[in-house]
């Protein structure tokens, strides 16, 4: 860790422990005093914050764009979206842009043909579906002649890059990597131009090929992968939280690089976009970079849309037969991040199934000995928009999912009847106090917090009110949330019941 972060670790934790008041505060207002921001015309938005102790930078770019955002028939296009963003521009990732420009439009037109001859189902002609897949492929490998493999990965490990990486969920896709600070203009160069001119090369390759592979991993080969899919399907009725960030596999099969574009073209807009830079880089720099690069990125807003979640009228249940291991899981839906209530969720779940001396833990695990794992989390699948709290167990050895799902029930139905203790409220305000300030170390998480808080606050400033949203609660807010969304109407269960494997 820097010196600079790391002084300033030890005066948090001696102000904020301590004492959590009003010098605390004063103390975050000193390291907020140093970030500075601007927003280009076209809306994206940076924020940096200096730091010079050692020449290296860490950035995040959150594009507010998730798979609840897709609708049906491009579900998983968020996630190839994200893939595509490594596959280059005009000028990288190609040998010959005007003439793999063509190759990518013949491409398109085999696929085309390829798609109204698989919608044909059982009328389909099988020659016909035999000759227009073999063109398929011929075009495919005939646009991939003009790849040039991993350009933009190799020039950023070239230039001493480190930690390439993207991931995309259900509220946003977000790129990063750390960067040497004398590369900061070729970094600007990099982002700028994959944010405003990508190229969607080896679109099919990648889409039936990786990404597809992903899905069989993640759902199709995985047993709880399979349940947690289906459990979320049943949980989600109306919002955009319905369906996984992998996507259906016919789906998969079907999206053309003409919806991926149309997709790209709606949301990789400059108002849906936030770049945080933490480390050894000048402000000034930064914005004469930023102008220069990021400027082409269209202007847009996207208007959010998000079908609110009905009120559930009675519980929901899923029971999957499965030769594997047993599982339960139950959810209750519960408003978004940016709720009144969001800290409570955070105290209750903390309370009920995080850590080992969680409620859980505690019961199911050490002293009834029937789970390997018990574990609760806020933000099931998402924290934008109406969500979801979860229990999470396995059983041991002899038991079921059946048998969790009732001692999990007893633990909640104490919370609910008597509340929590003040020492357990304390112990979630002493940890999160805690967390805070390791969330406060490093260039990548102060890069990572500030996008973070930008694109679901609206304001990276919240970052700052975080420990005073938990130390706001009280025990008679945990006893009153607690009844209102522990009850049976509200509650999503999802089984596995193991069976015997056919031999």
């Amino acid at each position: 860790m820097p010196a600079k972060f790391r002084s300033l670790s030890l005066v948090l934790t001696a102000v904020v422990l301590l004492v959590a008041g009003a010098a605390g505060a004063q103390t975050y207002l000193d390291l907020e005093g140093q970030i500075q921001e601007f927003t280009l015309d076209n809306g994206v938005h940076f924020i940096v914050l200096e730091n010079h102790d050692v020449p290296v930078f860490s950035f995040r770019t959150f594009v507010n764009v998730g798979s609840a955002n897709e609708v049906r028939g491009i579900t998983g296009l968020s996630h190839i979206l994200e893939h595509m963003a490594f596959k280059g521009t005009p000028e990288i990732g190609t040998s010959d842009y005007k003439k793999e420009k063509k190759a990518i439009a013949a491409e398109d037109a085999a696929f085309a043909a390829l798609k109204v001859e698989r919608r044909k189902g059982d009328r389909a002609d099988p020659a016909r579906l035999k000759d227009l897949e073999a063109a398929f492929t011929a075009a495919k490998d005939a646009a991939r002649e003009f790849v040039v493999t991993n350009e933009f990965g190799q020039i950023v490990e070239n230039n001493g890059g480190k930690g390439l990486n993207a991931y995309t969920n259900s509220d946003v896709t977000v790129y990063l990597y750390n960067f040497p600070s004398n590369r900061l203009e070729l970094w600007a160069y990099l982002e700028g131009s994959r944010m405003a001119h990508p190229v969607l090369r080896e679109f099919y390759t990648e889409k039936d090929g990786p990404v597809t592979e992903e899905r069989r991993m993640r759902t199709d080969n995985n047993p709880i992968g399979r349940m947690i899919e289906q459990f979320q399907n049943l949980m989600f009725m109306a919002n955009g939280y319905h369906h996984s960030t992998i996507g259906y596999m016919s789906d998969l099969q079907n999206i053309s690089r003409a919806d991926c574009q149309k997709y790209f073209d709606e949301n990789y807009v400059g108002s849906n976009i936030v770049v945080a830079l933490a480390g050894d880089v000048d402000f000034g720099q930064v914005k004469k970079y930023a102008k220069k690069y990021f400027s082409a990125i269209p202007a847009g807003h996207p208007e959010p849309v998000e079908t609110l979640e009905p009120a559930q009228l009675g519980e929901k249940r899923i029971i999957l037969d499965d030769p594997s291991q047993p599982v339960f899981v139950t959810g209750y839906h519960i408003e978004n991040v940016r709720h009144p209530d969001w800290p409570v969720y955070q105290v209750i779940a903390d309370v009920l199934g995080q850590g080992r001396t969680s409620r859980l833990y505690t019961s199911l695990v050490k002293e009834q000995q029937i789970a390997v794992q018990a574990m609760t989390f806020p933000g099931f699948p998402g924290q934008k928009y109406q969500t979801g709290l979860l229990a999470f167990g396995i059983p041991v050895k002899g038991k079921t999912g059946a048998d969790l799902e009732s001692a999990v029930y007893a633990e909640i139905d104490k919370i609910v009847a008597d509340g929590i203790t003040a020492d357990e409220l304390a112990g979630v305000k002493q940890r999160t106090r805690a967390n805070y300030i390791r969330g406060l170390q490093g260039n990548s998480g102060m890069a990572s917090q500030l996008a973070w808080y930008q694109t679901y606050h609206g304001d990276w400033r919240e970052l700052f009110n975080e420990v005073q949203r938990i130390e706001a609660v009280t025990l008679d807010d945990v006893k009153r949330v607690a009844g209102e969304i522990f009850v049976a109407t509200n509650r999503t269960v999802g089984i596995i019941k193991t069976t015997e494997q056919d031999s």
